[in-house]
């Protein structure tokens, strides 16, 4: 089974995995993506089925500055007919005489995210920014909100604008599972642009998209840990958004 390094952004897809692990000190983010972006390409081939690799690196929210290395694939079907653990690890990415392990201290650190009712997307986005919410989900309250999402949430918010998705993934195996999170998926930094402009207040687009959605989101609010989330009032997409949030561009 082969992996494809992509270059023109991610299309999400059921699985999606994060490395987990930090930079090795004094290792500069472009050199690894650049490594991942492109030498990679020459070992990487395409498979059937399709398999991808990408590196983002955060511009926006708590973790900016940092490389997220993602590994995607369409159906879960075929991340088990790969491998478990890792798929970051030196056998799997080593390429042009360099390896993972040169730019990352742990290759056996990930988390694996399946999205929830994938069913409910005919299509999947092509995108050029993950918008990684880590939202807090009661635990008590752990398969109601699946339910939720399925049955509200996603029908609702999974396509609330052409160029911007959420989509609601579970941890399933690694550091992060059993956890939770939303992707904002938006196709590229001049769709983001249009709706949060660098330097300036959220724009009226976004308030109109997400204003329909008011009492959707006081019920997913049910489900969420108080003091987690953005409070009404403060954003057009509030409840949301959570207050743990990464913007990750291609």
């Amino acid at each position: 089974m082969c992996l494809t390094a992509h270059g023109q952004g991610m299309k999400l897809g059921e699985v999606v995995i994060v490395s987990t692990s930090a930079l090795k000190p004094n290792v500069k983010g472009d050199a690894f993506k650049a490594f991942i972006n492109t030498e990679a390409v020459k070992r990487i081939k395409t498979s059937n089925p399709p398999m991808l690799v990408h590196a983002f690196q955060a511009d926006r929210g708590k973790r900016k500055g940092d490389v997220l290395l993602v590994y995607g694939t369409d159906k879960p079907s075929a991340r088990e007919s790969f491998a478990t653990g890792s798929p970051f690890r030196d056998e799997v990415l080593a390429a042009s005489g360099k390896k993972p392990s040169d730019f990352i201290a742990n290759t056996h650190k990930y988390t694996e995210y399946r999205l929830i009712g994938a069913d409910k997307f005919k299509t999947r986005p092509d995108i050029g920014i993950l918008g990684i919410h880590y939202i807090k989900v009661k635990k008590e309250k752990a398969a109601e909100f699946e339910k939720f999402v399925v049955d509200k949430l996603h029908p609702a918010v999974g396509n609330v604008l052409p160029d911007m998705h959420l989509m609601y993934y579970k941890a399933v195996a690694g550091d992060d599972a059993p956890s939770y999170i939303t992707i904002f998926a938006i196709t590229s930094v001049a769709a983001r642009h249009k709706y949060w402009p660098e330097g300036a207040p959220e724009t009226q687009p976004l308030k109109d998209a997400f204003k329909p959605h008011e009492a959707l989101a006081k019920e997913l609010a049910s489900y969420l840990v108080e003091g987690s989330y953005l409070e009404v009032g403060k954003g057009g997409a509030a409840i949301y958004e959570s207050k743990e949030w990464t913007d990750y561009i291609y």
